[in-house]
């Protein structure tokens, strides 16, 4: 173990914009001394340092080192009191100037961390495949999935163009997205934009070229769609165990189109008669438990019960409760997520005179409270 007055390293997170690797040599070193205290020994959690938690909830290994990647330690924990460490009765000695120092630097960093947020989220939630609880992580060269996670973290922090405080790469490419999504823009529309404004920036800018970039760049945050070939006149999905049908089960309709090539040859890539977009539901229910904005909330049904009489929450309500009795095992864990299900527009007979039928189904989460379980981030369109 190292002598706790000779912590320097603990504040000095980052080297220009990457992570110091003294930095992180020293983080690997605290995880694997608080392995070797009780507390973990005996629950595999110990209380995390970060400036947020504040050695106030625990979290098992992986969660506190990629809380110190984001938020670095709480100020003046030169002594790991809180992890087994027995408390020194000098020690502060040598890092006097040390606190000032660390707040100018998270002043800086907290100006983008909505953003850097959104990429840890997406770390938790299982769309990187690394481990950056590794003790050789900072040692050994990263895999794909820890290269990829560095990646878009730095286009979380990297400004738009030198000088710039406000946009970085990865904050302008989610605001455009959205823009897009919420005024119906044509892809068209949405690549003029993008060329007038490289051209208001200094030449030498991050503002992504077209929209197949920008969609290049926000897909690697996950929750991206999944397209499924369908039967043309609707009476199959070609999914799961019918993957590689090639003609409809029920009306033995041919799954492709016959295309051929500008040569006369059949075309080598088949082209289905229909095809749907699906939005799977599970990423995103990871997600809700990934993020630090939303998990908290997630027990919110369970650990806020109303006197009897009191309606403001499904989980008041009849059915709510006679579902807990049916199904005790069920109901014993609070963070089981209970989905309510809504189609929109649902015409299955065709009675009425409208031209066509799209149905939306929506999935909500009700173990939010009420006023987050019906706001529009929480209704999923599935």
């Amino acid at each position: 173990m190292d002598n706790p007055l000779d912590r320097d390293w603990m504040y000095n997170r980052m080297l220009g914009r990457d992570f110091n690797p003294t930095w992180l040599v020293g983080v690997n070193h605290f995880l694997e001394f608080a392995k070797s205290q009780r507390d973990y020994l005996e629950s595999r959690q110990i209380r995390c340092p970060c400036r947020k938690c504040k050695n106030m909830r625990y979290a098992n290994l992986d969660q506190v080192h990629a809380d110190l990647l984001r938020n670095g330690f709480v100020a003046d924990y030169w002594c790991w009191t809180c992890h087994g460490e027995e408390e020194n009765d000098n020690p502060n000695n040598n890092n006097n100037g040390a606190s000032s120092s660390v707040q100018f630097m998270d002043d800086d960093e907290d100006e983008n961390n909505r953003y850097e947020d959104v990429v840890y989220d997406a770390m938790r939630g299982g769309n990187f495949d690394c481990n950056v609880g590794d003790t050789v992580y900072a040692t050994n060269p990263p895999n794909n999935g820890a290269e990829d996670f560095y990646n878009v973290l730095e286009s979380a922090q990297r400004p738009l163009y030198e000088g710039c405080n406000t946009y970085t790469e990865l904050s302008l490419a989610l605001q455009l997205m959205s823009l897009k999504a919420n005024f119906n823009m044509t892809q068209g529309n949405f690549n003029g934009m993008t060329e007038i404004m490289k051209m208001m920036v200094p030449q030498e800018n991050l503002v992504p070229k077209d929209f197949y970039k920008t969609k290049k760049l926000v897909a690697k945050l996950g929750l991206t769609s999944k397209k499924i070939d369908c039967c043309k006149n609707g009476c199959m999905l070609y999914y799961k165990e019918d993957e590689h049908l090639t003609e409809c089960k029920f009306c033995h309709f041919e799954r492709f189109e016959s295309t051929k090539s500008r040569r006369g040859r059949r075309s080598s890539k088949p082209v289905p008669h229909k095809r749907m977009h699906y939005l799977p539901l599970i990423p995103r229910l990871k997600r809700l438990f990934a993020s630090q904005q939303s998990a908290p909330h997630m027990r919110w049904h369970f650990e806020n019960i109303r006197e009897e009489g009191v309606l403001c929450h499904p989980s008041d309500g009849l059915a709510w409760k006679n579902f807990n009795i049916a199904h005790p095992d069920f109901a014993a864990e609070p963070r089981n997520v209970r989905l309510g299900l809504c189609a929109d527009g649902f015409n299955p007979f065709s009675n009425n005179s409208q031209p066509y039928s799209c149905w939306p189904v929506i999935v909500t989460p009700y173990n939010l409270p009420p006023e987050m379980c019906m706001t529009r981030p929480y209704m999923f369109l599935t």
